[in-house]
């Protein structure tokens, strides 16, 4: 078989997208529903986003930041509005690396979230690649 260097790289986008979607709504998913479920979760987030971080109005601030990762993960993950989903979470992500894990361990948390960030840079720049939902709705309209 003959190396195809174009589908070696839309292969690599796939994987890219599991990967970063998998890891953001697993990541997010339990605090998404603890924000509004739970008043003890709530605290922590108010205390943690509007005390340490100083961020307005913290526990919305919260929900805005685990809500872009569960549903940008999502979007990732099928390929479905991949651009955008993949801005709003670089965009993220580079907050809570310079906000929350500045100065952390580089291994742990700031490892991740400069990583996510990197990787939701490669998707702004090359999309989903053609086997996401974003490459079958173009290739519908590609044929009509």
């Amino acid at each position: 078989m003959k190396y195809n260097k174009e589908n070696a790289w839309q292969f690599l986008l796939l994987i890219i997208r599991i990967w970063l979607g998998y890891r953001l709504i697993a990541a997010s998913y339990s605090s998404v529903i603890d924000i509004i479920t739970s008043p003890k979760e709530r605290q922590f987030f108010e205390k943690w986003f509007g005390e340490e971080l100083h961020f307005p109005f913290p526990v919305v601030m919260a929900f805005l930041a685990k809500g872009v990762e569960c549903l940008g993960g999502i979007l990732i993950l099928l390929g479905l509005f991949t651009r955008p989903a993949a801005v709003l979470v670089a965009l993220t992500m580079m907050i809570a690396t310079l906000t929350a894990n500045l100065g952390e361990n580089w291994v742990i948390d700031g490892g991740f979230t400069i990583s996510y960030c990197l990787f939701a840079l490669i998707l702004v720049v090359h999309g989903s690649g053609r086997y996401g939902l974003d490459g079958l709705r173009r290739n519908r309209r590609d044929f009509k």
